[in-house]
């Protein structure tokens, strides 16, 4: 018998708590990989190797968009399966995943290296800053595959109920990263391509790690040869419900693309190199609360399959006001202490000048993300792929980018900054107004009779 029953067992509190705390400590070391990726090459290579790296978070965007397109529809259906107690179809969900991500990770891999001068030039890499960006992103391409399939496996593991799992991958990608980010920068002395190597080794050594736990007998999914070759209806699935998050991380990496473009339109490239130290910083906050989102998904999804519409309910309930305290969380320290969090990623002091500014304006509507995030993840996991993708598009293209493009015009680079919590804003209305409908959906489920509630 497959282990997943607790799903819709345990206290709604503790078992959050139990499969959200590894799932947050997993991302905060997520996070600190990326602060570690900032320390380094800002003291080891300096701002113009920080500006680099920024240029290429577009592309790291799009990547991670092609995984969790795979991975949190693979994993949506996966906990759905389970809950209904269809195991067949989540085991051949898991080898559809594996079949998209390896296919998807190798084109963009190809496509990359065979285009990179054009695809430089797209992502705003020109003067001072082209140098780095051309090293840095050569390299990171070589790693697509190994990172699309990773993310993809990690979401399934943890929609199985293997939070545990899925946090010692972190640890495993971070740890690497940790290592060998100092040997290769200043042991081996090379510089930004030691950063990009640390990179890619370490995303194939997460592929390794959970290869061997899907193998090894301890998950409750089994992958076998014919599970490789994708069904329609199944990938289907997959990529409805993994639609909206491929749409809001791509539409992140062409709005990135646009505010590079912006900056060097506006400001200079130390304003790159900020707006690179500031995505990581935010990050430390963001993924503790991807951690409660993560967390919640198998346990929304499983007792929604299962038809516990009341511990659907309260689980989202506890959810949304446990990244609200972190997002207001962030908020606060992020606006109180900008100088001193900036410095300690560079000693160029027209740097910290510029990035003390920035952090403060950037973080403004900060407070609200918690909401946001849960928002999305309520449709995710209930398999709602429309207004999900409504959702992402709302905040990252209706909003943010007229907002990125009008407001430069008027107040010059601090418009670029003031964009980002203008659009997180007006996004949190729009969420609250599809949030609200379906748990209102759901708390009639509560009352209604099992014959009523399965029809609506």
């Amino acid at each position: 018998m497959r282990e997943t029953a607790f799903l819709g067992k345990q206290p709604i509190g503790s078992l959050l708590l139990r499969l959200s705390l590894p799932a947050m400590v997993g991302m905060l070391v997520q996070a600190s990989y990326n602060l570690v990726d900032a320390f380094f090459i800002g003291w080891g290579v300096g701002p113009m190797g920080l500006a680099g790296t920024a240029v290429a978070f577009p592309l790291h965007f799009f990547v991670m968009g092609i995984a969790t397109m795979g991975g949190i529809g693979a994993a949506s259906l996966v906990s759905r399966s389970l809950g209904a107690g269809d195991a067949e179809r989540a085991d051949r969900a898991l080898g559809t995943l594996v079949t998209l991500a390896l296919a998807a990770g190798l084109s963009a891999a190809f496509l990359g290296r065979a285009f990179l001068p054009q695809l430089l030039a797209l992502l705003g890499a020109s003067g001072a800053i082209l140098p780095p960006a051309r090293t840095y992103i050569a390299i990171i391409l070589l790693g697509i595959p190994f990172h699309v399939l990773g993310v993809g496996l990690n979401n399934v593991v943890r929609a199985e109920g293997n939070a545990r799992v899925a946090m010692f991958t972190m640890l495993v990608s971070a740890g690497a990263n940790t290592v060998l980010d100092p040997l290769f920068i200043f042991g081996f002395g090379w510089g930004i391509a030691g950063a990009a190597w640390a990179t890619v080794i370490s995303q194939a050594l997460v592929v390794a790690w959970l290869g061997n736990y899907l193998f090894s007998g301890r998950s409750a999914l089994k992958l076998k040869a014919e599970h490789l070759v994708p069904r329609k209806d199944i990938l289907r699935q997959i990529v409805a419900v993994g639609a909206s998050e491929f749409t809001r991380l791509t539409a992140s990496g062409f709005t990135a693309t646009v505010v590079v473009h912006s900056m060097g339109r506006f400001g200079s490239p130390l304003a790159v190199a900020a707006y690179g130290v500031i995505s990581r910083v935010l990050s430390l906050f963001f993924m503790p609360m991807m951690g409660i989102s993560q967390g919640l998904q198998p346990i929304l999804g499983y007792n929604y399959g299962a038809g516990n519409w009341s511990r659907a309910h309260r689980s989202v309930r506890l959810s949304v006001a446990a990244a609200t305290v972190i997002s207001t969380a962030g908020f606060l320290v992020l606006t109180l202490f900008p100088g001193p969090v900036f410095g300690l990623f560079t000693a160029d002091a027209e740097l910290r000048a510029i990035g003390t500014r920035s952090l403060r304006m950037m973080t403004l509507g900060f407070a609200c993300i918690g909401f946001q995030t849960i928002g999305s993840t309520l449709f995710q996991a209930l398999g709602k792929g429309a207004p999900a993708l409504f959702l992402s598009l709302s905040r990252q293209v209706l909003l943010f980018l007229p907002l990125v493009i009008v407001l430069p015009r008027l107040l010059g680079l601090p418009g670029v900054w003031l964009a980002f919590p203008a659009a997180d804003l007006l996004s949190a209305f729009i969420t609250f107004a599809f949030f609200s409908k379906q748990m209102r959906e759901l708390r009639e489920k509560e009352t209604a009779t099992p014959e009523e509630a399965f029809s609506r």
